[in-house]
């Protein structure tokens, strides 16, 4: 049986670790880049990220300075503990002031999934694959609009537009390689879930 002790450990490390979480996809850093900013290693890191250690006092004053926000703020311990009204549940993890959002915990996902299945040049390859299929995407539609309103755009030669040849055959030949990574049932029922419940997407 857990003594009152480790429970409030335990509680430390699960708000911890959804703040850390959190306070890191907001920053849009990287698991290294985070580290590096307060000083830990990327192993220490994925340690406190996944509950696994309670945040050190020097660790939190650490992100307290650099981000401006608590990792462990006292009021969120309170309600954890019973103290300052109605009690949590585990489930209802507290988040830094991005509780319910969607796309913020989407992003995190990505790039955990990223960080931890795919070597640092893995990585670097994924990325430069979303730009050229961004950038070709957008080209794609910017002279789709041209067209439509008989406006000059793009780069012709000899009457061929080969900019917009060459973005399509990226779309083309990466649509099933970035489509494949994208979680579209989920996204799907949050859009459904949404629309149903007339919150904001």
């Amino acid at each position: 049986m857990a003594t009152p002790q480790e429970d409030h450990e335990s509680i430390a490390r699960q708000i911890g670790s959804a703040n850390l979480l959190d306070l890191r996809a907001s920053t849009g850093l990287s698991q290294a880049q985070f580290a590096a900013v307060i000083g830990l290693s990327d192993r220490a890191l994925r340690r406190y990220e996944r509950g696994e250690r309670e945040l050190p006092q020097a660790m939190r004053v650490a992100i307290i300075k650099a981000f401006k926000i608590d990792p462990l703020a006292s009021d969120q311990l309170a309600l954890e503990l019973g103290l300052g009204g109605a009690k949590l549940s585990p489930s209802a993890t507290t988040r830094t002031g991005m509780q319910g959002d969607f796309w913020v915990e989407l992003k995190r996902e990505g790039q955990d999934f990223r960080e931890q299945n795919y070597s640092p040049l893995g990585q670097l390859f994924l990325k430069t694959r979303d730009c050229a299929y961004l950038s070709a995407t957008m080209y794609f539609a910017a002279k789709h609009i041209a067209l439509a309103f008989d406006l000059p755009f793009g780069f012709e030669i000899n009457g061929i537009d080969w900019v917009f040849l060459g973005a399509f055959l990226v779309i083309v030949l990466l649509f099933s390689s970035v489509v494949a990574e994208l979680p579209l049932l989920k996204i799907v029922r949050h859009l459904l879930t949404s629309v149903k419940d007339g919150r904001a997407l």
